[in-house]
């Protein structure tokens, strides 16, 4: 998996999706709530949140995300 950070989150005219900046790049990769391990999560994501993911290429796009899920503490319990 890869880390990353939530950089936009639009949810507007019935359209929800976001992007992702990978830790130490310059880039953002395209996810939309599909693409959330929990899609009911989305509306509770905020910028700057760390996320998990897995990088899918696309041909015609670029890259987008895919099984998103935001970052546990090392318990695994939500702390850090």
């Amino acid at each position: 998996m890869t880390r990353g950070s939530i950089t936009k989150l639009v949810s507007s005219y019935g359209t929800k999706w976001g992007r992702i900046t990978p830790d130490k790049e310059m880039r953002e990769i395209f996810f939309d709530p599909r693409a959330l391990d929990d899609p009911s999560i989305y509306e509770a994501l905020f910028l700057g949140q760390q996320v998990d993911y897995e990088e899918e290429p696309e041909r015609v796009n670029g890259s987008h995300a895919t099984h998103v899920r935001t970052r546990l503490g090392a318990g695994g319990d939500g702390t850090t």
